[in-house]
C-alpha cells in the first residue's frame, strides 16, 4: 500500500531578466512568458588564464543582434 503526504516546497521562480548590455528588463509577454534572450554560462578551464572563473551574462534579442553583426555576416 501506497500513502501520501502533503508538503509544501520553496521554489525558486525568475523574477526579472535584465540585459546585461543595454541595461533594459527583458519584458513579459501578455501570457506572463519572458520574451526570448540569450543567457551565457562559462566556466574557464585549466587552459586559460581565467582558470575556474565563471561569467554569466543575459543579453536581449536586440543586443544579441547588434552584437553578432560584427563577426556573422548573413544575419536579418
Amino acid at each position: 500500500m501506497v500513502t501520501y503526504k502533503e508538503v509544501c516546497k520553496k521554489v525558486r521562480e525568475i523574477d526579472k531578466v535584465i540585459c546585461n548590455a543595454c541595461g533594459k528588463e527583458i519584458e513579459k509577454d501578455g501570457y506572463g512568458y519572458l520574451k526570448d534572450y540569450l543567457h551565457v554560462e562559462k566556466t574557464w578551464g585549466y587552459n586559460s588564464n581565467k582558470d575556474e572563473d565563471v561569467h554569466k551574462f543575459d543579453i536581449c534579442e536586440e543586443c544579441y543582434d547588434n552584437i553578432i553583426k560584427s563577426f556573422l555576416k548573413d544575419v536579418k
